[in-house]
């Protein structure tokens, strides 16, 4: 093929390939002049590696692509690396799709201006379709949430595609002619990862189900113990207050009565206020972060706004997140100079969200820190598990679409979040 052949075809899959990767990333659609630079410039580059027979030009290509959009466009490397490869997998999927559709009504079966003209303005046109219409938001969030098993089943999908692209560097005929066997490999590689990454999600959750139940279930057999403990009690109670009742001044018994019931309501109130709580898990954790508090002094208050919603998340979900936050809270609340430190949680309803709110007499946040509060490794504690609580707090509101908001209200440090 002609110079200018090559790098026609160059310029649409660089195109293809940049209309993709902006889904992905909004700096690349921001600097349109740059990443026209970039198309044209590795475009000039695919047509030399073409003159010099470069077998691995390609990948020369993609490795300058990626430091390019590192230095210009100012990503991180580690981004940098699964977001192209995701975008390569996009990308390569439909442009092999396009050439195996072709295989069967091309005659003669050879590679070609016009065939690859007809390849890649096809796979342009797709790529089009899904930058305009494509959202990327659920991916980009399982990259969050499921970052190890993603990475895996990417490198192993890019891997295989890479090795494609390399057999047709050294002999397009041959990948033309066999383009059948190639796509149905590549079809069924990509299915067994996908497979693999179900599964292993599936298995990561039910692992943390498990652990959840094992570790929060004692608490909640604890809190049962308690309620018969009580309930053993009323007999007592009744026989204190039917004593009261024989008291001859009246208004005495009355103030004696009184009395005594706001102790004893008192004394059920909290307990009363969980067992509204229809998910026991739920009940669980706020029963054992409960429990920590009173061993550590600080009173632990829980209100409920409206009816207990439905929140969108899964258990062990809930569970790391309101436990992340409470322990938090402990934690500020134990170090503050307050004389009576107080935790406060609310669950409930704010407008048409779900709310969760968890205030703590800790005091106040330094401004320097407030900005890095939800940064991975951040924390002002000092420890290698520290600074990540917060950060998965972050993680989960964000894959649910919530907001978490950081404010202070009269000496008291408030983390509210919203579904």
């Amino acid at each position: 093929m002609q110079w200018y052949e090559i790098f026609i075809l160059s310029i649409l899959e660089m195109i293809a390939i940049l209309l993709v990767w902006s889904k992905l990333n909004n700096q690349l659609n921001i600097y349109r002049i740059r990443s026209f630079c970039v198309i044209i410039f590795l475009a000039a580059m695919a047509v030399t590696f073409n003159m010099y027979n470069v077998n691995l030009g390609f990948l020369i290509n993609f490795i300058v692509l990626c430091i390019t959009v590192m230095i210009l466009f100012k990503v991180p490397v580690k981004t940098t690396i699964l977001q192209f490869l995701t975008v390569l997998i996009i990308f390569s999927s439909i442009q092999f799709l396009f050439t195996f559709i072709l295989s069967y009504l091309a005659n003669p079966m050879d590679y070609s201006l016009i065939n690859g003209l007809i390849v890649n303005i096809a796979t342009l046109i797709v790529c089009i379709i899904i930058y305009k219409y494509i959202i990327f938001a659920r991916l980009q969030k399982y990259f969050a949430k499921y970052g190890n098993y993603v990475i895996t089943i990417v490198i192993n999908i890019a891997g295989i595609l890479l090795l494609l692209m390399y057999m047709w560097a050294m002999n397009k005929d041959f990948v033309w002619n066999y383009i059948v066997y190639l796509v149905a490999a590549i079809v069924i590689w990509e299915g067994l990862n996908l497979f693999f990454l179900y599964q292993s999600v599936r298995i990561k959750e039910q692992q943390k189900m498990i652990y959840i139940h094992e570790k929060y279930m004692p608490f909640l057999k604890d809190m049962v113990h308690e309620v018969r403990q009580k309930q053993h009690d009323f007999k007592n109670h009744l026989n204190a207050l039917y004593g009261l009742a024989q008291i001859e001044d009246d208004q005495q018994a009355k103030k004696e009565i009184k009395q005594y019931l706001d102790t004893v309501i008192e004394g059920i109130k909290s307990t009363d206020q969980l067992l509204n709580i229809k998910e026991p898990i739920l009940t669980a954790i706020i029963y054992s972060k409960k429990f920590l508090a009173k061993e550590k002094g600080i009173s632990f208050n829980i209100e409920f706004q409206g009816e207990i919603p439905q929140y969108p998340l899964e258990k062990h979900e809930l569970v790391e997140l309101l436990g992340n936050l409470l322990d938090n809270a402990i934690e500020a609340a134990e170090d503050s100079s307050v004389e009576r430190a107080k935790i406060f949680l609310t669950l409930g309803k704010e407008e048409n969200y779900s709310m969760i709110e968890v205030k703590n007499t800790g005091g106040s946040i330094q401004q320097k820190h407030m900005d890095r509060m939800f940064e991975r490794g951040f924390s002002t504690k000092k420890g290698k598990h520290q600074g990540y609580g917060l950060y998965n707090v972050k993680q989960i509101v964000d894959y649910y679409q919530g907001t978490i908001e950081l404010s202070f209200d009269g000496g008291c440090t408030v983390f509210k979040i919203l579904f």
